[in-house]
């Protein structure tokens, strides 16, 4: 369908806390939120959680690993 005429202009709303600077904790909280909002920091969280999982799994299952490891040390 052809336009007649023109668009009207399209003026910039003010917004509303402009005028005002955030406070000191607002912008850590903001920062916190922008840090924890990372997607690399969840796929490094995920990647250390997934480590520490299938260690302690290891170290469960298998409690006298250590004692078998040290006796290989021996034999030069």
């Amino acid at each position: 369908m052809p336009m007649r005429g023109e668009l009207p202009p399209v003026t910039a709303r003010p917004y509303p806390r402009i005028a005002t600077r955030s406070s000191a904790i607002e912008r850590a909280v903001w920062r916190t939120f922008a840090v924890l909002s990372n997607r690399d920091l969840h796929a490094v969280a995920a990647f250390c959680a997934i480590g520490i999982l299938l260690t302690l799994n290891v170290i469960l299952r298998f409690p006298d690993f250590g004692a078998q490891v040290a006796t290989l040390a021996m034999f030069p």
